[in-house]
């Protein structure tokens, strides 16, 4: 009995029971599927995700399905991997990295693409090759505040990172946005496959570190780092508003619930200093302790609300940024992370 395939059905039973089928999804524009992550749409629903004519695609997978021949159907060699976004991605390249270090909060805005820039900074300073990988698919900074632009290219070992003035190798998806202010229109399993191919696709070559900015939330994005990644441990970002401080607890008991390991704490916009040399703390006072308790992790740094690293961040200069809290964090984190591999 030949085979039907429909509009309703869901994209990862068609690829389960009818395989030659990913090569189908792959070429018209649903990488997702081709991949296995998470494709629990029907075949209509992720069609209109990516603008695709459903009628033209159900015809190809039927053809594969019932084993005749397609009408040139071949597999895309740049993936689109949202509307019009092309991310070429290559082979699992087996990086060399020694430790893998996320750095989350749960809450957004209190700092954590910054706090993962200021490790990555101490590491380099310190003699090691470093490597950041922008997990924050659909609000990257990273590059940004490195001043590190342009699309990367691919060579025979996989996608090569760009590197930042200092030697940082750095990889966000700003870089393969035709422009920077573009959307990422995605859905939870698109991110999830994309910071995937980040961490599989990129040649990182031979690395120390690997920081990962993770966005806010418990969700897809810090789900699959901490479950799909050999992920060595965590730093948790906070600052002192209660409100923040609440919503962090919920990540760190996420990081515990998935038995990671929670190297040490950030409380980030800690005071302001006063042009007098009075500290002032706008966001009350630290909550630092309750979270060391809560974690038996040491509070790494106290860091201040400094007009200094607002400007240098905008201006893609964060890697000339000193102060007297950044040598207590950098010196800090080196003593807290001592990971045997």
């Amino acid at each position: 009995m030949p085979v039907d395939i429909t509009e309703d059905m869901i994209i990862r039973n068609v690829v389960e029971n009818y395989p030659q089928t990913a090569q189908v999804f792959q070429a018209h524009g649903l990488p997702c599927a081709a991949c296995h992550i998470g494709a629990s749409e029907s075949v209509s629903q992720g069609a209109r995700t990516h603008s695709l004519p459903v009628d033209a695609l159900l015809k190809d997978l039927n053809h594969a399905a019932n084993g005749e021949p397609l009408e040139g159907v071949k597999p895309r060699t740049k993936m689109p991997t949202g509307k019009g976004i092309p991310l070429q991605m290559a082979g699992d390249t087996k990086p060399k990295i020694r430790n893998i270090i996320a750095i989350m909060s749960g809450k957004g805005g209190v700092g954590k693409s910054l706090v993962t820039g200021l490790i990555a900074i101490a590491l380099q300073r310190s003699g090691l090759k470093v490597g950041v990988l922008d997990g924050d698919i659909t609000g990257p900074s990273i590059e940004q505040m490195f001043g590190v632009f342009g699309a990367p290219i691919k060579n025979e070992t996989g996608i090569e990172a760009l590197v930042t003035q200092h030697g940082i190798k750095i990889v966000s998806m700003n870089m393969f946005l035709p422009n920077r202010s573009d959307p990422v229109v995605w859905r939870g399993p698109m991110i999830s496959s994309a910071i995937k191919q980040f961490y599989n696709d990129v040649d990182w070559g031979n690395l120390d570190y690997l920081l990962i900015d993770l966005p806010p939330g418990t969700s897809d994005a810090p789900m699959t780092v901490m479950q799909s990644l050999p992920l060595d441990g965590v730093v948790i970002v906070s600052s002192p508003q209660m409100l923040a401080t609440t919503i962090v607890k919920k990540a760190i008991g996420m990081v515990n619930t998935l038995k990671g390991r929670i190297v040490g704490i950030v409380e980030n916009m800690a005071f302001l200093r006063l042009p007098n040399g009075d500290r002032m703390e706008p966001f009350g006072s630290s909550n630092g302790a309750d979270l060391v308790a809560m974690t038996s992790a040491p509070l790494l740094a106290q860091l201040p609300i400094d007009p200094a690293i607002a400007s240098l961040c905008d201006r893609g200069r964060i890697e000339e940024y000193d102060s007297e809290e950044f040598t207590a964090l950098a010196e800090n984190f080196i003593k807290a992370v001592t990971i045997v591999r």
